[in-house]
């Protein structure tokens, strides 16, 4: 009789550090910073945006074309079902933020990124990476050239005008105003105070990906992988 008198006080006591464990996980919760990626949910660059602008739920991929597994995000994305499951239904808004810091190993980085936001401007951003991503790909990437996984390393030489135009044309760009764009840096300082943004916030390596309050770096499994990913984030099919 003893020990069961004595027993009940301890349960209680440890039902209410229980419950106050709870209390303290439901409070961090509801009040949690807001993720200083999204901030205002705002994009960084308008037409690298895609998607639901008043969704919750937000996907923000830091990229540069001349990374190798940026590119198997690319192509995750790119899928009819990633566009169909996520994109049309509203349930998504998916952001590029492409930067830069990769360009003391990458010699194309500054090139592609400034490509990209000349693309943009004439709100093709999308048109031209779903063309010149693949063709990276194909031309280097899969020959063993600019990636980090093969015996040898061999790096992707610097990169003419032509070969970023030639993607402008396919994507039915303004190519004459794409090449002024690109021959000016137009976007060079742009570039660099986003690269330094992202850098504050802790993105170093490639892809750096944000759902919600979920972050990772790096990117394999092709579009099951991106589920995984997109579930981690609270976002389902």
């Amino acid at each position: 009789m003893r020990n069961n008198r004595g027993i009940a006080p301890i349960n209680i006591v440890l039902g209410i550090v229980a419950a106050g464990i709870v209390a303290l996980f439901v409070y961090n919760i509801a009040n949690r910073p807001p993720n200083q990626h999204i901030g205002d949910s705002k994009p960084w660059v308008q037409y690298m945006s895609r998607g639901n602008a008043d969704t919750k739920n937000v996907f923000i991929d830091y990229t540069d074309y001349f990374c190798s597994y940026c590119a198997q995000v690319e192509a995750a994305t790119s899928q009819h079902e990633f566009n169909d499951t996520y994109i049309k239904p509203g349930k998504l808004r998916y952001e590029h933020r492409v930067i830069t810091v990769l360009k003391n190993m990458v010699p194309n980085s500054e090139q592609g990124a400034e490509a990209a936001y000349c693309a943009a401007d004439q709100n093709k951003y999308w048109e031209y990476t779903h063309d010149i991503v693949p063709r990276i790909k194909s031309d280097y990437f899969d020959k063993g050239i600019g990636v980090k996984n093969v015996a040898v390393p061999k790096e992707i030489p610097k990169l003419p005008l032509s070969y970023f135009a030639e993607s402008a044309k396919s994507a039915k760009l303004d190519v004459a105003a794409f090449s002024d764009c690109m021959t000016h840096e137009k976007h060079k300082s742009e570039i660099e105070a986003n690269t330094k943004r992202a850098l504050a916030l802790g993105v170093s390596g490639l892809p750096y990906i944000v759902v919600n309050n979920y972050t990772t770096s790096g990117f394999a499994g092709g579009y099951n992988g991106l589920q995984t990913i997109l579930k981690a984030g609270g976002v389902n099919p």
